[in-house]
């Protein structure tokens, strides 16, 4: 562990060096003067080749099964997020849902059973999207790569590393001002082009730090901004594939829930902070103080024009064809059927999250012994707000005619149906409501640690600690709606498709998909706000049309609450005789919940707050063992027990219902955590300075696994006993074995060429539950990463390829539903100006790959679900060092 902090230090000393771009020539000294003539040339290696020999430099030096990224330089991460450079690590894999690298998952397992630290603490997180829930996977759109100097993957835990990872350890490090000289700082500005919106955006950073002539006292300040404009284009299939009985036929066919036709857009508008303070006036103490926020604006509207299939067929399908009991083709007669159109607007002005740390840490050394002790809180919010308002087609109307086809992917038409794109009746609005969710997450912590150093016998170091930490996670939500609408003689919507109208169309979607429609009328906000605005509130006895203004909305709030204490003691080992080294370690912990949240009382006639306590303990020991068996070669064996916890919403008492599906969904505050015993082992040959070859095997067999129980479930509401068909809860399951292969090779030629690729290989067993077999979801058998890149003194470039193959998501009630599996293809070139100035083109997505989801009916075909289009991205920056 020592020889790893080293080599951190270092990687941070050096990025004052990596911003020369040219050999330096350094006159010969002393006795080597005395015996040459020539002065000696001392070639600085910088650029992508340096940030990759420290990355080699961190895994090699590591005592655990460690991976690691370094900035080529301030304010020059290789990508442009941390997700995004992470997922070029073996084993590790993102999402894109949004063309953007959000979360991370390692070795198969969720991005919810992996921890990221920064600096070692947590970092609180939180979500702007309504349908998002609570989780313990960070969000990586929060954090600003610019502001990161390293990041650090730990597949094996060590017992001074926090417990809460079953996949995987991320452990971000920031800079600190002592670690650079004074004076240094840098300046980027860039534009990025978003493909789908059409748009420029612009981003920029500052970076600086000083510190006094004596080197005792430090700051250290950067500032980011980045603007992004979002289009996200969705051929939606909305709750799968499910039975239905075909109109004309009367057969038992399936055919999906509903189709959407969704056009996303987003404003982005991310805002980043760190500062560190630093004094150290002597070598024996010293203590930081920093502080980091991050926030990202999310306002965004989405619009979905909706043929709901399933009620289309059922109730007004004609000369239906069918394929294994699978609709291929349907004539919707609009007059047979009831409500079989709907559309969708949804505008989220003020969606937001962000998310600060303040941390206080010092390191003390006695001679004897070494102190370290860390203090801080992480805070997060997200705000998640809806203005929803929902069109449906009036019953038995001829007008609404269409044509549900599925060759392969299911689409809509609607060629015959002038009113898409110039509405008057056919639809009308009958469905409005106001939301405003708030997501909090708040930890406090503090951690004291001791460093021994010890002579003789088998370990050279002993470390101990305690740390404690308090976390409060919970979510409130309000919500407006309208009363009345149909009742005592009032009209059954609030007004028609042509009312609301502005003119305008919602145009050119599904380019890469064919999907239909692809046009259809954009409403005017400004009337829909009028109209709702000039509601009169609610009264006891109203009989109009009215508003219940910023109502509680009991069944989304909870809170819960969670304390864990943990002890340590870690033992570092290293015979310079044998080679071997390593740390042998055990981690004791104690978790406390509480999980609150309202239901509705029968006796009382009202919402009442019930609280469930729960409580358990852990043993967790960890052994890793590295052996230099040569100059060039390491292998390594580790060991260990591991836990991650449930998700804050999975803790929840609260319910989500659905009466309209008979569906629902809940949590479960009992809930165990996933517990496993997992093994490495690994083989690394360092046959050249820069270059690597490794591979590690590794297996995992996860107890209490966490799955979604479907279920019958009659459930309390304000309008009396509710009868749930299908009511999702998480609950303990057996166990699941996971095991997998890593392989990864890293080389740079002596031309400039350089070439870094790895291979992952996971296999996870099936889980027998009263639900049926289920699996982790996250786990993609295969993913595989090349880059190929070229640099010299006036420019470098990079290619870089990704894959991972489809992964499990969800179990439901007809089937499994799957993630296609994805593919990404990147580019960068920078231009070295001067040895201040450099200029930097790169390209995201250049494939432009869409993301996608197939459906696997039990005991029937596999089905395209829904797919997405986000579009490439192209950027074109500076950046100049002082």
């Amino acid at each position: 562990m020592l020889k790893l902090s080293r080599a951190i230090q270092s990687a941070n000393h050096s990025l004052i060096r990596l911003g020369s771009l040219s050999a330096l020539a350094i006159a010969s000294t002393g006795a080597l003067a005395q015996s040459s003539n020539e002065g000696l040339e001392e070639v600085v290696v910088t650029g992508i080749r340096a940030s990759l020999e420290q990355n080699i430099d961190m895994k090699r030096d590591a005592d655990s099964v460690v991976d690691a990224i370094t900035a080529e330089d301030i304010g020059k991460f290789p990508d442009k997020n941390v997700a995004e450079a992470l997922q070029r690590v073996p084993g590790v894999s993102i999402d894109r849902d949004f063309g953007e690298g959000e979360n991370v998952s390692i070795r198969g397992t969720d991005s919810s059973l992996n921890m990221t630290l920064l600096n070692g603490q947590t970092v609180a997180t939180s979500q702007w999207k309504v349908l998002s829930a609570l989780s313990r996977g960070f969000n990586y759109a929060m954090l600003p790569s610019d502001l990161i100097a390293s990041a650090e993957v730990y597949k094996t835990p060590q017992a001074d590393i926090d417990e809460g990872s079953v996949g995987g350890t991320v452990m971000l490090r920031t800079r600190k001002p002592l670690d650079l000289d004074s004076g240094t700082a840098s300046v980027s500005l860039e534009n990025q082009y978003s493909e789908l919106p059409d748009v420029w955006d612009p981003s920029g950073s500052a970076f600086a730090s000083w510190k006094n002539d004596a080197g005792t006292f430090g700051v250290l300040g950067a500032v980011v901004f980045q603007d992004r404009s979002v289009e996200r284009h969705g051929a939606e299939v909305l709750g799968n594939y499910i039975p239905t009985n075909a109109q004309d036929t009367g057969d038992e066919v399936y055919v999906p829930w509903g189709l959407g036709s969704a056009l996303f857009q987003q404003q982005r508008e991310r805002r980043g902070i760190d500062l560190n303070l630093q004094y150290a006036p002597n070598e024996q103490f010293d203590v930081t103080l920093h502080y980091l926020a991050s926030e990202l604006g999310a306002s965004n509207v989405n619009q979905n024009f909706l043929p709901l299939s399933r009620n289309a067929v059922r109730d007004g399908g004609t000369n239906t064809q069918v394929n294994s009991n699978v609709v291929t083709s349907s004539d919707i007669d609009g007059a047979l059927a009831g409500g079989h159109v709907a559309y969708d607007v949804i505008y989220r002005d003020g969606s937001s999250m962000d998310t600060d740390v303040l941390d206080l840490e010092a390191n003390y050394d006695l001679g004897f012994v070494r102190l370290h002790g860390q203090a801080g809180r992480t805070t997060s919010e997200g705000n998640a707000n809806d203005w929803f308002y929902e069109w449906f087609n009036q019953a038995n109307d001829g007008r609404v005619d269409w044509t549900y086809t599925n060759n392969g992917r299911p689409s809509a038409s609607f060629d015959d149906s002038a009113w898409i794109t110039n509405p008057a009746d056919e639809l009308v609005l009958n469905g409005y409501f106001e939301s405003q969710i708030t997501m909090t997450d708040e930890e406090a912590y503090a951690q004291i640690d001791a460093e021994f150093d010890i002579e003789g016998g088998p370990f050279n170091l002993i470390k101990v600690g305690y740390k404690t930490r308090d976390r409060d996670t919970g979510q409130d939500r309000i919500r407006t709606y309208a009363s009345n609408l149909g009742a005592d003689g009032n009209d059954a919507y609030f007004g028609t498709a042509a009312d609301f109208w502005s003119g305008a169309l919602v145009s050119g979607l599904h380019g890469e998909t064919g999907f239909g429609p692809s046009a259809y009328f954009d409403p005017d906000r400004s009337k829909l706000n009028a109209y709702f605005d000039a509601l009169p509130n609610c009264a006891a006895g109203s009989t109009e049309i009215c508003s219940n203004r910023d109502t509680t909305w009991y069944p989304s709030i909870f809170d819960i609450n969670e304390k864990v204490n943990a002890l340590y003691v870690k033992a570092d080992f290293a015979d310079d005789a044998t080679g071997l080294r390593g740390n042998v370690g055990v981690r004791y912990v104690t978790t406390d919940t509480t999980a609150g949240a309202w239901s509705f009382s029968e006796d009382q006639g009202e919402y009442t707050y019930d609280e469930v306590k729960a409580e358990y303990s852990d043993v967790l020991p960890s052994l890793n063992l590295a052996w230099d068996a040569s100059d060039d070669v390491v292998l390594r064996f580790a060991a260990a027990k591991v836990i991650a916890r449930p998700s804050p919403s999975q803790l929840t008492s609260s319910v989500s219902l659905t009466p309209e599906t008979s569906s629902g969904s809940g949590g479960n505050p009992e809930l165990e955590p996933y517990r496993a015993t997992q093994f490495d082992f690994g083989a690394e040959w360092y046959f050249t300075d820069g270059a690597m070859v490794a591979a590690t095997m590794f297996t995992k067999q996860i107890d209490d696994y966490i799955f979604d129980e479907i279920r019958a479930e009659q459930v309390i509401s304000p309008d009396g006993v509710v009868q749930i068909d299908s009511m999702r809860r998480p609950q303990n399951g057996p166990s699941v074995d996971l095991s997998g292969l890593e392989a990864q090779l890293q080389y740079t030629f002596d031309n400039g060429f350089g070439l870094v690729g790895n291979y992952t290989y996971t296999d996870v067993s099936d889980a027998e539950t009263q639900s049926g077999p289920v699996t982790l979801p996250g786990n993609s058998e295969n993913m595989f990463n090349i880059s190929g890149f070229y640099e010299n003194e006036l420019f470098s470039a990079r290619l870089a390829y990704n894959y991972r193959s489809e992964f499990f998501r969800a179990k439901t009630s007809f089937g499994s539903l799957y993630r296609d599996e994805q593919t990404s293809l990147d580019a960068q070139f920078s231009y070295y100006v001067n040895e201040k100035l450099s200029l930097r083109a790169e390209a995201l997505n250049l494939t432009n790959e869409t993301v996608s989801d197939i459906f696997e009916l039990d005991g029937g075909p596999t089905l395209q679900g829904s797919e997405w289009e986000n579009g490439r991205r192209f950027f074109l920056g500076a950046n100049y060092k002082f």
